[in-house]
């Protein structure tokens, strides 16, 4: 990440300097544009890591935020306090600029927009709301928790994976090892057998001696392939999302990732005390599959024109048939938050639970495909010497 200062001019014609936070200098222009600020001069200023330390701070920033606000204790003070108690750099430079802001007269809403990166539209929104209504507090708390669920998901997700990574790692490794230090020692014992190895060896042999010959090359290669791939990615986004939402197990995952989103999303935003076509507003922000996100904005529109919630999310491949009923219930009782939260807690459990299923389906998998790459290098290392009977006695 990129920290850049930057001159613009505002709509009121008037020409300010300030500071930004992007991924590049092409997404700073366009972030300032967001900023209803027209860019003039764009320049790099630091370079940050945004590492898990620096995001999950958020979770303690706004929990702390929230203590000290409903101890009694005003936001600049309490942005003070933070400030002194802070160890990291970026976050210390981060709640400076906000305590200097807000004592000119800016928002703090205002002065964490600069950092979309960090604070998405969502936070921002609730936190306009608190400072409309003055719950800071509350509105706090909310914007925690909902980071706190996206740590716990991540954290879930990744605890997941290491076994299926691990047990991948292992067999590349393993592989690696076998084909450039183990076999190479085997095929001087080959050469003294003066018969023809078995096709497997030969095949093994052959991959064994491309490999040494040219690792520089295969090494600069596998870079150059992937960093290809990761450009094509960026300029063909739309048909690999195409393409993932083709694959069942996967189309699955990411319509329940989404959905995840979307009501965690609504519910934050709802109890927060936003006005529903706010909180849609929020939730399509939120969510950056575009296939969903286009779903997402027709419900939007939809409630826009005067349509009920309920029958907005009707027959949209987003939303499962649940959705429409509980909603339906929940606009006839009055309790939209009510359901919109149990609809989430729902569908949460439905998406963890699918994920440590659908991982815990792919070990055995893996094992096996493990145990088949190293009985095929086995067999084919040993093969010639458990046939050395019949080389000698020349049958």
């Amino acid at each position: 990440m990129f920290i850049y200062s930057y001159t613009a001019l505002t709509n009121d014609s008037v020409i300010i300097k300030d500071i930004i936070v992007s991924k590049n200098k092409k997404m700073a222009f366009f972030d300032v544009l967001e900023l209803n600020q027209t860019p003039i001069k764009i320049t790099l200023i630091a370079i940050f890591i945004l590492d898990a330390n620096n995001l999950n701070y958020r979770i303690h920033f706004f929990h702390q935020l929230s203590t000290l606000v409903s101890s009694g204790i005003n936001l600049l003070q309490s942005l003070t306090i933070l400030n002194k108690n802070c160890r990291l750099p970026f976050w210390k430079k981060i709640i400076t600029l906000a305590i200097q802001d807000i004592k000119k007269g800016n928002s703090l809403s205002d002065s964490l927009k600069k950092y979309p990166i960090i604070f998405s539209h969502s936070i921002i929104n609730l936190i306009k709301v608190s400072e409309k209504t003055g719950k800071y507090n509350e509105n706090f708390y909310i914007i925690a928790d909902m980071l706190e669920y996206n740590l716990k998901i991540k954290q879930k997700i990744n605890q997941s994976l290491r076994y299926p990574v691990t047990l991948i790692s292992f067999s590349f490794i393993l592989t690696f090892i076998m084909l450039v230090y183990v076999l190479p020692e085997f095929k001087t014992i080959y050469q003294s057998f003066k018969h023809d190895l078995p096709i497997v060896t030969k095949i093994l042999i052959n991959i064994s001696d491309f490999i040494i010959e040219y690792l520089a090359h295969l090494l600069l290669s596998i870079v150059t392939l992937v960093l290809l791939i990761y450009k094509l990615i960026g300029q063909h986004i739309n048909l690999l999302i195409d393409l993932t939402l083709k694959v069942p197990l996967l189309k699955k995952l990411i319509k329940f990732k989404n959905i995840n989103i979307y009501f965690l999303t609504l519910s934050s935003t709802l109890q927060a005390g936003l006005p529903l076509l706010e909180c849609l507003k929020c939730t399509t922000e939120a969510i950056h599959n575009l296939k969903f996100k286009k779903e997402s904005l027709e419900v939007y529109q939809s409630v826009v024109k005067g349509e009920s919630l309920s029958n907005a999310v009707q027959h949209k491949y987003l939303f499962p048939s649940i959705v429409p009923q509980l909603l339906a219930i929940a606009e006839e009782s009055g309790q939209l938050a009510h359901f919109v939260q149990y609809l989430f807690n729902y569908l949460s459990t439905q998406y963890t639970t699918l994920i440590e299923k659908s991982l815990k389906n792919l070990e055995p998998i893996l094992l096996l495909l493990m145990a088949c790459l190293v009985g095929i290098l086995m067999l084919a290392m040993y093969l010639p010497i458990f046939n050395l009977g019949s080389v000698i006695t020349g049958v």
